[in-house]
């Protein structure tokens, strides 16, 4: 074998294309991969049928150097209809938050820094004062997810105490993330009550005991028990909880400042639970409240002092961006601007006439042979109203080899990413932002030319 033909690193630098992707990509990373292409050549160097070249390696090299690039956090079209995808970030942000939060990532800023005295300030002094006022609560701390909310409440308030809770609510999300692991994690002992499907709040009232530390609700995010079942309400464990002097935890998960009802979607508000009676209140800032990941602890004063001192405050505290972001997210709020701005909203309040011209928009030029726009339903996701399916509109791709059809919509400039069902694919444009439609016509022409004309 011919091993001369196989170009050096030298020359593959001195290659025209070689130099766009040393500018693209940068001298390392094209030297690491051109020593892993030329390593592959040279020990599959029979399988090649064609001469091997320089065009040839700068072509398996640059294919390389893309893939590896596509693992990087980049932009993607979601059209899987889901709105809040976890693995696609969850909440997109407003475009407004967007622009504060890049506006302070550069500068310095007043985080820890009060410009009235001069002197150290507090971290969440702002987003405390606009809670109060969305929420009626009288303190808040802003940690890196709910997990860790939750994590942080029972360590500090419920530490080697017993915590009564439903069976029924011993939930798992996403990443094997367990309630009952985080209570032993948290040196809090769980006193289950009642079963599975019923728990009557006398059951939480024969379970108080003096080494009992907090009653707890989980509200049940991405699931539902439906049928023959009984949950003890907020109101009567609130009750119960004050005649012992007990706090009493309420972990809404998603968590919501609105009321939903707007599109027939029942969901406890965080102000609701706060006035039926719970002490503390646990919630993630990128579900409902459709902001930056983290999480929320809302509550007593009292409590949630006892928070702020303990030492997995620091561990868990979020930085300047995720607060800047929450911070811009709830002066929409205040404003009564979430419909317009918050993009979780103006997703679920789109009307099927917009969703259709959409698809009008985007198939106009396309062969209908291939394409057909169809009615379908998406759903909220990112732990949230599993049940609950929305009205929206979907372009079907009439093709059998739905999985080839993703991965190419995958690798394109700005990735695309749809669903599978009922062996096609499916692109639902319930989460289409108006700017990506023309785009969308594009990839949708390329992949007509390059796959679906040849079957």
């Amino acid at each position: 074998m011919d091993y001369s033909k196989i170009p050096s690193v030298t020359n593959l630098l001195k290659d025209l294309k070689g130099k766009e992707l040393v500018s693209k990509y940068g001298r390392k990373a094209f030297l690491d991969t051109s020593k892993k292409v030329l390593d592959l050549v040279r020990k599959d160097f029979a399988s090649y049928h064609q001469d091997i070249d320089e065009e040839m390696v700068i072509g398996l090299i640059s294919k390389s150097l893309k893939e590896s690039k596509q693992k990087d956090l980049q932009k993607v079209i979601n059209l899987t209809g889901t709105i809040l995808h976890t693995n696609l970030g969850r909440a997109p942000l407003p475009k407004s938050v967007a622009e504060k939060v890049k506006d302070l990532s550069i500068p310095y800023c007043n985080i820890e820094f009060d410009l009235s005295t001069g002197k150290r300030g507090k971290r969440t002094t702002s987003i405390e004062e606009k809670f109060r006022q969305l929420t009626k609560a009288q303190d808040c701390v802003v940690v890196n997810n709910n997990a860790a909310a939750v994590l942080l409440t029972l360590s500090a308030l419920t530490h080697g105490k017993e915590v009564i809770l439903s069976r029924g609510q011993l939930v798992e999300i996403g990443g094997s993330f367990r309630i009952p692991e985080v209570m032993e994690q948290s040196g809090s002992i769980l006193k289950e009550v009642g079963t599975t499907n019923k728990a009557y709040v006398e059951d939480y009232q024969r379970c108080i005991s003096e080494n009992t530390g907090a009653l707890m609700r989980v509200h049940p995010s991405n699931f539902r028990v439906v049928g023959f079942s009984h949950e003890a309400s907020l109101t009567e464990l609130s009750q119960l909880a004050k005649s012992h002097n007990l706090p009493l935890i309420d972990d809404l998960g998603s968590g919501t400042l609105i009321n939903l009802e707007r599109w027939g979607i029942s969901e406890p508000t965080v102000l609701e639970s706060i006035q039926q009676g719970a002490d503390i209140v646990t919630l993630s800032g990128d579900k409902l409240l459709g902001g930056p990941q983290c999480g929320i602890v809302l509550g007593k004063k009292d409590l949630i002092a006892k928070l702020k001192k303990h030492p997995l405050m620091r561990a868990l505290r979020c930085d300047k961006l995720v607060l800047s972001a929450l911070e811009s997210t709830l002066d929409i709020y205040i404003k009564d601007r979430y419909l317009e701005e918050i993009p979780l909203y103006y997703f679920l309040d789109r009307k099927l006439d917009t969703l259709n011209q959409y698809a009008d928009d985007i198939t106009s030029k396309l062969n209908p042979k291939f394409y057909e726009v169809v009615r379908d339903h998406s759903y909220i996701g990112g732990g949230a109203l599993p049940v609950h399916q929305l009205e929206t509109v979907a372009i079907k791709v009439n093709y059998n080899k739905p999985q080839r059809l993703a991965n190419w919509l995958r690798k394109q400039e700005v990735p695309v990413v749809g669903r599978i069902q009922n062996e096609r694919l499916y692109l639902d444009l319930k989460t289409v932002y108006e700017d990506d439609i023309s785009y969308l016509a594009k990839v949708l022409r390329r992949l007509e030319e390059e796959i679906l004309d040849g079957e």
